[in-house]
């Protein structure tokens, strides 16, 4: 309408096109200038609204309220960040966050006392690269997989112990928490030095008075006869408890180590299978189905302790005339080796502490087979140690199943020079 009227009253004062052109560019040019002045003050931030009116009065309203909100929501958002960061400060804690490439992207005021960290210095930097030490790195990088916490001296001082757990978080970062362990970690090696220093000045005695129970039996009395027997029971099973005592106290020391090698399952397993042969005497259906060419990478030494356990296992507690499996596959999460017998069970509610120290299913029948209750304790610590997991499956009265899963990167070929031996 306003251009109709602006038309007819240039036809009326002979300025048909003169007039509507200036007061077009009139109109640009007040659109141009608030144009300026809207550039102006989004500038300076905290500045005073421009004064207009039209369609600028309400832009100019329109961004003053947005610009309100949005300093609102951002007070509102730094008050929630203060409050994290006095609540993570609050932990005794260390925690920091690092991103996918393990960069630290932030840590709390207790990471500056237990790790010696400083901000903003430290701020970007790989953590590996502060937190010095093969043991962290290599643990770092299997984390997401093996998911148990990492004991390891402070970088501070190697009399503090700290416990490092970690905690996947938003886009690939993950939280890592140290704790101060020190006074479990002291506890822990003063009960392990403990049982390694008694078993060891047990054993010496022991022997001696199993030598002369053993001499006595060979010349042995009516009278006492019956009382020899039991006695040497009795050390047989102590000796047994010291073995198993000394074996756990070796495979929780942090200084007695093994280096991985290849490891020739196959051979490992017929060699435990003589042995079960002497141990069962007959008595059980022995069947052995193993992947000839399957290997292992680990420490030897261990892993036949830990097989052999859960065979020697399946033989105690499997009645005359049952059957017992052994199966070493490829599985597809990894090697597995599976024990299975048709014994008497577990009931379902001890499953979950067999691997307890000492722990056992009733007393009667640990008396009856003459357990120590350390075999499965040994056995899952050497499955942690080779990343590896315990699956325990059982029925009572139907037999159990023991499994052990190794993780896939730890599965070997046969060497070449096997290979052609063989040939």
């Amino acid at each position: 309408m306003a251009a109709v009227l602006l038309v007819v009253a240039g036809w009326l004062s002979g300025f048909a096109w003169q007039l509507p052109l200036v007061f077009l560019l009139a109109y640009l040019g007040w659109h141009l200038a608030n144009l300026w002045r809207l550039l102006r003050w989004l500038q300076v931030p905290g500045a005073t609204v421009p004064g207009s009116y039209g369609i600028w009065s309400d832009i100019y309203e329109r961004i003053a309220a947005l610009e309100k909100e949005n300093r609102r929501q951002s007070e509102r958002y730094r008050g929630m960040i203060d409050e994290f960061r006095q609540l993570t400060d609050a932990f005794p804690d260390a925690t920091l966050v690092i991103d996918r490439n393990g960069n630290i992207n932030w840590f709390n005021r207790a990471a500056t006392g237990l790790l010696g960290l400083r901000s903003p210095e430290d701020l970007g930097k790989p953590v590996t690269n502060l937190l010095r030490g093969p043991d962290f790195a290599n643990w770092l990088a299997v984390e997401d997989r093996v998911r148990s916490p990492l004991e390891m001296p402070s970088p501070r001082s190697d009399n503090i112990w700290l416990s490092v757990s970690a905690f996947a978080f938003q886009d690939q970062q993950r939280l890592i928490v140290l704790r101060d362990n020190t006074e479990v970690h002291n506890v822990e090696q003063i009960r392990r030095d403990f049982v390694a220093n008694i078993s060891h000045e047990l054993r010496t005695p022991l022997t001696v008075l199993q030598g002369y129970l053993e001499l006595l039996r060979e010349h042995r009395a009516s009278d006492v006869g019956d009382a020899v027997d039991r006695m040497l029971t009795q050390t047989a099973q102590m000796q047994a408890l010291l073995d198993d005592l000394l074996e756990l106290s070796r495979l929780q020391s942090d200084e007695v180590q093994g280096e991985d090698e290849v490891v020739d399952v196959p051979a490992m397993l017929m060699q435990l299978k003589e042995q079960a042969d002497e141990l069962s005497r007959g008595k059980h259906d022995m069947e052995f189905d193993v992947a000839e060419d399957l290997f292992l990478s680990g420490i030897a030494s261990d892993l036949e302790s830990a097989f052999g356990n859960l065979l020697s296992n399946a033989i105690k507690y499997t009645p005359k005339g049952g059957k017992i499996e052994v199966t070493w596959c490829d599985a597809e999460t990894g090697p597995l080796l599976a024990v299975r017998d048709s014994g008497v069970g577990i009931p379902s509610r001890d499953i979950p502490r067999l691997t307890e120290r000492f722990y056992r299913v009733g007393t009667d029948r640990a008396r009856l087979t003459g357990g120590t209750g350390l075999g499965l304790s040994i056995v899952k610590h050497v499955l942690n140690a080779h990343q590896a997991n315990l699956v325990i499956e059982s029925e009572l009265g139907e037999g159990s199943c023991f499994s052990c899963a190794f993780p896939r990167d730890r599965r070997r070929e046969r060497p070449v020079d096997d290979q052609q031996t063989a040939l």
